[in-house]
């Protein structure tokens, strides 16, 4: 089964796209908020598609340490 979920990382933010709903969110510690749709056509035809280490690392979440 193919995951449904692809990051990005584009100006220095990270995005999580779930294939499944066709939206893009973008990830964050002190918010996690949805894009807007102009928005998200630009992260996904110009933002770099990373793993998501990477895009953890980008947004700060694997600096949480769990409860």
């Amino acid at each position: 089964m193919q995951n449904p979920f692809k990051f990005y990382i584009y100006e220095e933010a990270a995005y999580i796209y779930d294939s499944n709903q066709k939206r893009i969110f973008k990830m964050g510690v002190e918010e996690s908020e949805d894009v807007a749709g102009e928005m998200e056509t630009m992260i996904l035809e110009n933002g770099e598609e990373v793993d998501k280490e990477k895009a953890w690392e980008v947004s700060g979440l694997d600096k949480l340490n769990p409860v």
